[in-house]
């Protein structure tokens, strides 16, 4: 044992004897020149850096100096008023380094100013609030913690959800098949209104209401089948109404049978146990009576008992798109010739060079009125110039030989986007529009009798007909008008000016439109009318209001 200890003494003390020398020689070397000194600036110098060592004096616990502690923390009060920035003073003299200590604001008072950090405040909290009196009135931004978005009625999927897809046994023909998802949705939407409205020497005054419930059942993401009803209010009527005028009483146009009924789905979608995978049809089909529309509304506006079978993603040439329909309509056609006329048609869309053309042709057979069949060949041409947008569309009618003959009418549609950053009245931005047209004698529409849209205050309610009655004849005219978005598109007004001539007799109007947003599912409407002319049938001036509830 005493061995091995003297042993290890003698280690201890050699390993001690090395480190001291080492030291020692450190502080040797430190005297001689090991790095070149730094020269002062604006000095060169080749005298090498010679290392200082500090002088070593015993650790001092005694405090230091008290303005180089950190000041001790103190509790943060809430300030009773508002703080404010500093103005942003600029020093008289451009030399001066004065602003270089002016101090900086908070980053409290900074989110307090500038942040909007009360955006992000829980709900109830007023910290960061940015008004001075707490009782003021403001708009919260943000939804409350428990609020729930409203929702149709639905059945099996979720209207709108983020949860994963169900998987259903049932699916569509042959092996392999895509499977159904099915969602069925109940929506629609009730209407009170009011009317007090006079043509020439005849007045229509009432209070009206109506009604629509649409159930729509989805097997997939193409397939649909879809119900429309309009139980206080068939066909087109509008609705229910009291009418105060004479002959004064409630006029019922109630019913039980639905208004529109069909189903469209996609060629691949329900037959791809027989097709490849990989196959690209783009073949739709729609079955039932359902609303069509041509050239925007101006050909065709109507319901149609039929079908309608579409082919996309065409490609010839340069052009980016092909869509082609083929159309049959087996009765309920519109015309003014016969109510039940026979439809057959078809209507081509190209998109070609950022230029949408669209191009038509329909046949309508009469076979309650012999000599009146009628055919329509139309063309239609939209382009886009940035916020300037402009279409051209001609429209023709051939036959009718028994009836008006043949006819053809001429439209151009332009409309303007106005940005207004400065929001003046709280306008955010306006659409400006102006549409110009001109029809020749025997001139009307394929189906639906649409032609109002164009005239003097064309917009139109079906309840009364708060616009120019339909009226065949050499007609041509003019409308102006712009629509103007307030807090942010919750609001909208649209004043216009326009004339027409319908067989030679001058008619200028007035009309406005208002609509207001009332609640998340409630808005107001106001459609106003004023037409002044030398022929007293055609002088017209009303108001129509309504209420309008969606569910």
């Amino acid at each position: 044992m005493t061995s091995h200890v003297q042993s290890k003494l003698r280690h201890l003390f050699a390993s001690a004897w090395c480190s001291a020398i080492l030291c020692c020689g450190s502080v040797v070397l430190g005297e001689d020149s090991l790095f070149g000194e730094p020269p002062i600036p604006g000095q060169s110098s080749d005298r090498p850096i010679r290392l200082t060592i500090p002088e070593m004096k015993h650790a001092s616990f005694a405090p230091m100096h008290e303005s180089l502690l950190p000041p001790l923390s103190e509790a943060i009060e809430t300030p009773q008023e508002l703080p404010h920035l500093l103005p942003l003073a600029t020093p008289d003299n451009p030399q001066s380094k004065a602003w270089e200590d002016e101090p900086l604001p908070s980053l409290d008072e900074e989110l307090w100013q500038h942040g909007g950090s009360y955006i992000y405040a829980p709900e109830g909290d007023r910290l960061g609030f940015p008004c001075k009196d707490e009782h003021t009135d403001y708009e919260m931004l943000r939804l409350p913690e428990d609020y729930i978005d409203p929702e149709p009625f639905t059945l099996f999927t979720q209207f709108e959800g983020e949860g994963p897809i169900k998987q259903y046994s049932l699916d569509w023909f042959g092996p392999g098949a895509y499977n159904w998802e099915p969602r069925f949705v109940a929506y629609g939407g009730y209407q009170a209104s009011a009317i007090a409205y006079k043509q020439g020497n005849t007045r229509s005054d009432g209070l009206g209401h109506q009604l629509l419930v649409d159930l729509d059942l989805r097997l997939t993401g193409t397939e649909r089948f879809h119900v429309q009803f309009r139980p206080i209010g068939k066909d087109n009527t509008g609705g229910s109404y009291y009418r105060f005028s004479d002959p004064a009483g409630y006029i019922d146009n109630s019913t039980g049978v639905p208004q529109r009924f069909w189903f469209e789905g996609e060629l691949h979608s329900m037959f791809s146990g027989f097709m490849s995978p990989f196959a690209v049809r783009d073949v739709h089909m729609v079955g039932g009576k359902f609303p069509f529309q041509l050239h925007n509304q101006l050909l065709m506006n109507d319901e149609l008992l039929g079908t309608v079978i579409n082919k996309n993603t065409l490609f010839v040439g340069n052009t980016s798109n092909i869509n082609i329909q083929a159309i049959y309509a087996a009765s309920d056609v519109d015309n003014v010739a016969d109510d039940n006329s026979r439809m057959y048609g078809t209507n081509f869309s190209i998109d070609y060079e950022r230029v949408f053309y669209e191009a038509s042709y329909l046949f309508v057979e009469t076979p309650d009125a012999p000599g009146r069949d009628q055919h329509f060949a139309a063309v239609s041409r939209t382009k886009f110039h940035g916020r300037f947008n402009y279409a051209t569309r001609a429209l023709f009618k051939f036959g009718d030989e028994a009836g008006t003959g043949s006819g053809e009418l001429f439209v151009l549609e332009s409309n303007y986007t106005l940005l207004m950053p400065a929001h003046p009245l709280g306008i955010e931005f306006g659409v400006a529009y102006c549409n110009v047209f001109y029809a020749t004698d025997g001139w009307n529409s394929a189906g639906g009798g649409n032609f109002n849209r164009l005239r003097a205050a064309f917009d139109v309610n079906p309840l009364v007909a708060i616009s120019s009655g339909s009226s065949l004849g050499e007609n041509y005219g003019a409308s102006l008008g712009i629509q103007l978005f307030r807090h942010h598109e919750d609001e909208s007004i649209a004043p216009e000016i326009a004339f027409q001539s319908p067989n030679g007799d001058l008619v200028y109007g007035f009309g406005l439109r208002y609509q207001r947003k009332t609640s998340k599912r409630t808005f107001f409407e106001v459609l106003g009318i004023v037409n002044l002319s030398d022929t007293e049938s055609l002088r017209r001036d009303g108001v129509f209001v309504s209420e309008t509830i969606l569910f």
